[in-house]
């Protein structure tokens, strides 16, 4: 990964971003020495945010294909949802 100063990217920002883009290598900036900024290309044809972090070694892909989650039977509730809210909202005033 190459390395510049922050002077140099002010000074040539529209060549540092064609190359970075061109190349496809990503670019560290410096200031005083230390890191500030990394310049990355963007990852070409996936519209999956997944995807686009797999292909770029932020994320791992889940190790099992399609987990079966099964939806549970509705709670049968003693009152309604609102007047149980209310009480809930009337009881935490106090």
């Amino acid at each position: 990964m190459r390395t510049i100063t922050m002077t140099e990217l002010n000074q040539r920002v529209s060549a540092v971003t064609r190359e970075v883009v061109e190349t496809g290598e990503a670019i560290c900036v410096t200031n005083r020495g230390k890191v500030v900024l990394r310049l990355v290309p963007e990852p070409v044809g996936s519209s999956d945010p997944l995807a686009s972090l797999v292909a770029a070694g932020r994320a791992t892909p889940p190790r099992a294909r399609g987990s079966r989650l099964t939806r549970r039977d509705p709670v049968p509730l003693s009152r309604p949802l609102d007047e149980l809210l209310a009480d809930e909202r009337d009881h935490d005033r106090f």
